[in-house]
């Protein structure tokens, strides 16, 4: 004669299963939300060539151009780009706008001196490639500064004496500015 094991038995062992196997597989390549968070932050906190890409399209889709010109890029961690854009209607006028991956904000209008000289002031997404390798210039600037515990902060783009994209890499005892050429070579850290 069989037996019959009874419903609450196999119940019981087939739980006791279920928790092994689950335990077993949740720790394997845990990662700890500290740990992630700081080693995403280390490595520009989700400043990605993407995220510069993505905008400026939302922007020239906005305005109903094939291209912008701009007076200022700015990326900073947790995906926000700051984008001032000369309005393409109006060329004596500029914009402010804040991209964070998803959603674009209005246009804040942006205060233009009259002495302010917007042609030279302005340039094109094209004419700084280095935009299109946003990951390459958080991991040279961390490279090129060394700092322990060193985090980019913020990347800047914006023209001067010349259309220099900047990275500014901070540790807790140190920081400095890391500045790129167009193209996105160092051609200098400044430590502040």
């Amino acid at each position: 004669m069989k037996s019959v094991a009874s419903p609450l038995r196999w119940s019981g062992l087939s739980l006791m299963a279920l928790c092994m196997a689950l335990g077993a597989t949740g720790c394997v390549g845990a990662v700890d939300r500290a740990d992630f968070d700081a080693a995403m932050q280390s490595r520009g906190g989700g400043m990605t060539s993407a995220l510069v890409r993505d905008g400026l399209a939302e922007l020239a889709a906005r305005y109903g151009v094939a291209d912008l010109q701009v007076t200022s890029v700015d990326v900073a961690p947790v995906e926000t780009l700051d984008v001032t854009v000369r309005n393409p209607a109006k060329p004596d006028q500029l914009d402010r706008y804040t991209f964070d991956g998803e959603w674009l904000s209005e246009a804040s209008p942006v205060m233009v001196s009259a002495l302010e000289d917007l042609d030279a002031r302005a340039f094109r997404l094209g004419d700084v490639p280095a935009l299109g390798r946003v990951e390459a210039l958080v991991d040279d600037a961390l490279a090129h500064t060394g700092f322990d515990g060193g985090e980019v902060a913020g990347i800047s783009v914006n023209r001067t004496e010349r259309l220099w994209p900047t990275v500014m890499v901070e540790s807790p005892r140190s920081r400095a500015l890391v500045v790129f050429d167009a193209e996105g070579t160092v051609i200098g850290v400044q430590q502040l």
